[in-house]
């Protein structure tokens, strides 16, 4: 093969490989926009917060509740040594009175605690439930205005696919050291390791080719590099 055929080679790979640029760009691009307009951020957003403050008050119940279950049984232990007899000394007896009332007290209080976390787990339940509504609502609204692009985003796909297997059909026929060369060029140079010749200079730079130049990518047996950008130069006869 050429130093003609070869860079004919590379530059067809090289369109097959802007293809699949371009098509990744425009998928990329449609995922941007399909995260979703202003109003369904905010009810994604509100959702969230509501969820986490619901999570955040049925802990603190469960908490407040296992406190009240811990005092009820403290207390009603004191209570049966109050009243079972087993408690006759005086000083002794005074003490646990005492402290049986501290306990009552105690739970008097845990139970209204207990009661507010449960009044406010309700209400936050409920206002968890409108904000899923809303969300839900958000999302169908917005897939409904985005029908086209989602069907855009499947058929990109469908394409970025065939153009990939294609590519893969083309670079098995391309010798592995130098398909490793057109992919490091194409890393370091924009994408673009190849650069047409068109009127006599370098497609990608402008930089007119002397006529020796020009005469040895027509000729020579190896493959030629602009001597500005440094992009392998095809011929196109």
């Amino acid at each position: 093969m050429s130093a003609t055929q070869i860079a004919a080679t590379l530059y067809q790979l090289q369109q097959i490989d802007l293809e699949l640029d371009r098509l990744t760009t425009e998928q990329q691009t449609l995922s941007n926009s399909l995260q979703g307009n202003s109003a369904l951020q905010k009810a994604r957003t509100e959702h969230t917060t509501a969820q986490q403050q619901l999570r955040a008050s049925q802990q603190a119940q469960k908490e407040a509740e296992w406190t009240l279950e811990d005092l009820s049984r403290r207390l009603g232990m004191q209570e049966q040594r109050l009243y079972n007899g087993t408690v006759s000394n005086p000083k002794e007896l005074a003490s646990l009175q005492q402290e049986v009332q501290r306990l009552r007290a105690q739970q008097s209080r845990q139970e209204d605690r207990v009661l507010e976390i449960i009044e406010t787990t309700e209400a936050l339940q409920e206002t968890a439930q409108r904000k899923a509504t809303a969300l839900q609502q958000a999302e169908e609204t917005w897939q409904k205005e985005n029908a086209a692009m989602i069907l855009h985003r499947e058929q990109l796909e469908v394409r970025k696919q065939e153009t990939q297997a294609r590519r893969t059909t083309f670079a098995g026929g391309i010798e592995a050291a130098l398909l490793s060369r057109y992919e490091a060029m194409r890393r370091t140079k924009q994408g673009r390791a190849i650069s047409k010749v068109e009127q006599s200079s370098c497609q990608w730079c402008r930089v007119i080719l002397t006529p020796s130049e020009l005469q040895r990518v027509r000729i020579n047996n190896d493959l030629q590099t602009c001597s500005n950008c440094g992009r392998i130069l095809y011929y196109d006869r």
